[in-house]
């Protein structure tokens, strides 16, 4: 434990806290059955904790905060300095809420879903016309386009298209060294000058967005002390909408690589689309892109600090320690979970284990009381649709690519961007 494992997070990635409950000393994996361990990252102690129990710990802001608790070198380029993610409390609370109107809002969110269905439709008539696409890049481009004009941002598509590339490299890149860092901070600088001439040009009225667009919100929004957020911080808020959006598109790629390896769900998705006359939330395709998110590697783990003495599994955490909710193994516990590593999305249709503890692909809890991502209802909605889209496609995995992915990468994406091939012969082609 007196070894630092900062080095073995950023190589082993999604396998990091399993390595390390393996490689726990003997006494230490008596008193701490399940999931606690004791790692030591960035010169520190940190304490891992995951199922129901640990999600709950975890979520309980009497005992938990998130000031301070993501190292600035991942959390900077990623959310951007000042964001929401970083806030504890009543300015939580407060900023949290703008998010939670904007995103959380069915008959807005209409709109956005809309929108990037028909984006989807006409990027896979040009698959038809090609025979074929790759689901990563077009879905990278189809979700980046749609919630840039959802959110009020009316720019040329050449612009559209750039910023939409630009976001995706700062998902990409974040959290691997040297090279691809550096290029997330560039993009990042890029972004964070855009966004903040979008606010400005908004506030001086050079820029009149819809009243209840997501730009407009952003621009007007007040802090707790009654003034506008700062130009900056306005800026991060609002690439805190469209980043994470983009960022569905690595979803997308996981959900294309289901929907192909499992034909009877490809066809229950297709003749739902059939019978409903719509792509967009289908209550068959909506399970299926719950089980995508519970399935496969995104998150691997969540960061935060213990405000007071606590225990976890009988394992003590003194107050200071940072805390790891250990999302993979949550999302897989046999435990939590029937027959985990089988792809089932018949586990999400009509059972509500979309809110339940154990199910927390973006984290945890309520998104309108804690820490949870409120924008889960548009990661969800977009996947949903997309892998309808696809179900109607008909067309097959291409031959001979790569569709495994590197365990140590974070964010996790098939090395292929998953290739759809379109023969003469498949029925939509």
């Amino acid at each position: 434990m007196w070894l630092d494992q900062t080095v073995d997070l950023i190589r082993h990635g999604y396998e990091f806290t399993a390595r390390a409950r393996r490689e726990r000393s003997a006494a230490e994996s008596a008193t701490c059955p399940r999931y606690a361990v004791t790692v030591r990252l960035l010169g520190r102690p940190a304490t891992v904790v995951g199922g129901s129990d640990g999600v709950r710990l975890f979520y309980d802001s009497t005992v938990m905060r998130r000031t301070g608790a993501m190292p600035q070198a991942v959390a900077a380029p990623l959310f951007g300095r000042g964001a929401v993610h970083g806030l504890d409390g009543e300015p939580h609370r407060q900023r949290k809420r703008m998010f939670v109107d904007a995103l959380m809002d069915p008959e807005r969110l209409t709109g956005l879903f809309d929108l990037a269905d028909d984006l989807l439709a006409d990027a896979l008539g040009q698959w038809r016309r090609q025979g074929g696409g790759v689901v990563f890049p077009t879905t990278t481009q189809v979700y980046g386009r749609a919630v840039i004009r959802w959110a009020g941002i009316d720019v040329p598509p050449e612009v559209e298209a750039r910023r939409s590339e630009d976001l995706a490299v700062i998902v990409d890149s974040f959290a691997t060294p040297v090279v691809p860092y550096v290029a997330a901070w560039r993009r990042r600088v890029v972004c964070d000058r855009w966004a903040a001439a979008l606010v400005r040009e908004t506030r001086s009225g050079q820029r009149t967005p819809p009243a209840d667009s997501v730009l407009a919100q952003v621009a007007s929004h007040r802090g707790p002390d009654g003034e506008l957020l700062g130009v900056r911080t306005a800026a991060v808020e609002l690439l805190n909408v469209l980043r994470p959006t983009v960022a569905v598109a690595r979803f997308a790629a996981f959900g294309a690589l289901a929907l192909f390896e499992a034909p009877e769900w490809q066809q229950r998705l297709a003749d739902e689309v059939a019978e409903r006359g719509s792509a967009v939330a289908g209550p068959l395709a909506t399970a299926f892109a719950h089980e995508v998110r519970r399935f496969y590697p995104f998150v691997p783990a969540l960061a935060a600090i213990a405000t007071r003495d606590t225990e976890f599994e009988r394992c003590p955490i003194p107050a200071g320690r940072r805390v790891l909710l250990d999302v993979m193994a949550t999302n897989h516990d046999a435990q939590e979970w029937d027959q985990p590593q089988r792809f089932d999305p018949e586990r999400f249709l009509g059972t509500g284990a979309e809110w339940s503890p154990p199910f927390v692909p973006h984290g945890g809890g309520r998104p309108e009381s804690g820490h949870r991502c409120p924008g889960e209802l548009v990661a969800n909605g977009l996947l949903a649709l997309t892998c309808a889209r696809l179900a109607t496609l008909g067309g097959h995995l291409a031959r001979g690519q790569d569709l495994g992915w590197a365990w140590g990468r974070i964010p996790a994406l098939p090395r292929s961007g998953v290739v759809i091939a379109l023969d003469e012969g498949d029925p939509a082609a």
